[in-house]
């Protein structure tokens, strides 16, 4: 009767990490309520002992088909009945404890289960018995009560957990910060929150960057509020597939129920070929603990560019080779307006107020077709800089790449640009062909004077 009692008074205060352990007694049946129940949680409930008792004296034995006890109680093989000899105190298992009855009822089924539909959860008709309840995230429940209808918390809750782009360089984004067109060599920031929840334990933050992105590893920022979190509160020594892991201290992270805490940190875009397929930039929480991995759901943003193709034909639809382009755009306002030129060095761009500076595309004999990639939304203007000899110089043609627009129509471009052959003499800075028809208006007019004064003349003689 003395161990009975020492199991009873265990279940007065039972706190437990990714499952409970309670009991069901003085009634033949019983009810164990979870409240504040996870929906979409689902709940197991495994008899781990029989009880028989009264309320106030409890004997517990082995169920059927079990002839040994988990690790922290030992068994009288001639009753088959338990008792408690682990390290707990005050009413408290160790978590050595929940992780051995874990193990002892893992083969096993469970005597019930029901997903959350609600914030609370009924198992009915329980025979007597002491229990282990799992949840599928592994949170922890707490005893509040040993009556034969036991109530138990849901205390460790997931974490509710965000990730956006908050800042693009030379680009756009979208309202809701899950996708941005950017510039190839610009420098993206992201924002990811961790809402701290009940029963934190375990919290790991991993984030992911797909090709593409480069991390800038000192651009990190760990706060809660405008304050810094202490760098002892937290590691950041990144896990396998990981481009970032922040690993909390439990310890502190218990302290911390309630706040949010604010991860920022930036990354470049390094590649000029993300319209079809996005770099991507995923985040997620893993919290609990004692070997089970739960996570939050993953957060995933995109970062897109563009490109505009160009193909030059003559005037018959051959490929004509020996074209140079540029494209250009304008920057600031009207008053402080100028035109700045696309310069691309590898997968940096620049744009420079210089022409001449400007990185030309030239038509080949080998290729018709020129490319300028890495481009974010705005609108741009194509200038034809070198043109085919015995050929007019096209005209200059715009385009737009709009924002918010992800569709492969707005993120790849083209334009055919036809030159017909024969050459127009300048008509601006020299005379070019108006002192030919100048001459020619003198001409004419003095070969009418010529012929009116000679027929004026041979009506004199007469």
């Amino acid at each position: 009767m003395k161990h009975a009692r020492k199991l009873a008074s265990l279940l007065l205060a039972l706190v437990m990490v990714f499952a409970l352990v309670t009991t069901a007694f003085a009634a033949e049946t019983g009810k164990i309520t979870i409240t504040q129940a996870t929906e979409g949680n689902t709940y197991k409930v495994y008899k781990v002992f029989e009880a028989d008792g009264n309320g106030t004296n409890i004997a517990y034995t082995l169920v059927s088909g079990k002839n040994t006890a988990p690790s922290g109680f030992t068994v009288d093989a001639n009753t088959r009945s338990v008792s408690y000899t682990g390290s707990g105190t005050d009413g408290q298992l160790t978590a050595d404890d929940i992780a051995a009855i874990a193990e002892y009822v893992a083969a096993d089924q469970p005597v019930k289960e029901a997903t959350a539909s609600s914030t609370i959860v009924e198992f009915t008709n329980l025979p007597n018995g002491y229990y282990y309840i799992t949840t599928t995230t592994g949170t922890a429940v707490t005893v509040t009560s040993t009556n034969p209808n036991a109530e138990v918390q849901d205390k460790n809750v997931p974490p509710e957990t965000d990730k956006r782009i908050t800042g693009v360089g030379d680009g756009s984004l979208d309202a809701d910060g899950k996708k941005a067109l950017a510039e190839v060599g610009t420098t993206v920031t992201y924002t990811a929150t961790i809402q701290v929840a009940n029963g934190a334990v375990g919290y790991v933050f991993h984030d992911k960057m797909s090709g593409g992105l480069s991390y800038n590893a000192n651009s990190l920022t760990v706060k809660i509020g405008d304050d810094a979190v202490a760098s002892s509160n937290y590691t950041t020594t990144a896990a396998p597939g990981d481009t970032i892991t922040i690993r909390f201290d439990d310890d502190w992270i218990k302290t911390q129920v309630g706040s949010t805490i604010t991860i920022t940190y930036t990354a470049t875009v390094t590649s000029d070929a993300l319209t079809a397929t996005p770099a991507t930039n995923t985040a997620k929480v893993e919290y609990g603990h004692n070997g089970k991995v739960n996570c939050t759901p993953d957060k995933t943003t995109e970062i897109y560019n563009a490109k505009l193709t160009v193909t030059k034909k003559d005037g018959n639809g051959h490929a004509l080779a020996g074209a140079g382009f540029v494209i250009s755009k304008t920057t600031g306002e009207a008053a402080d307006a100028k035109t700045v030129y696309y310069k691309k060095t590898n997968n940096d761009i620049e744009w420079v107020e210089n022409i001449e500076q400007a990185t030309e595309m030239m038509t080949t004999s080998e290729s018709n077709v020129v490319s300028f990639t890495g481009l974010a939304d705005g609108t741009y203007t194509l200038t034809e800089k070198t043109v085919p000899a015995g050929y007019n110089k096209a005209a200059d043609s715009s385009f737009t790449i709009s924002a918010g627009n992800y569709t492969q129509g707005n993120l790849v471009q083209s334009m055919n640009v036809i030159n017909q052959a024969g050459t127009l003499l300048p008509s601006t800075g020299g005379m070019g062909t108006t002192i030919f028809y100048v001459l020619g208006s003198i001409l004419a007019v003095g070969a009418i004077v010529l012929l009116v004064t000679k027929k004026r003349m041979n009506a004199s003689d007469k």
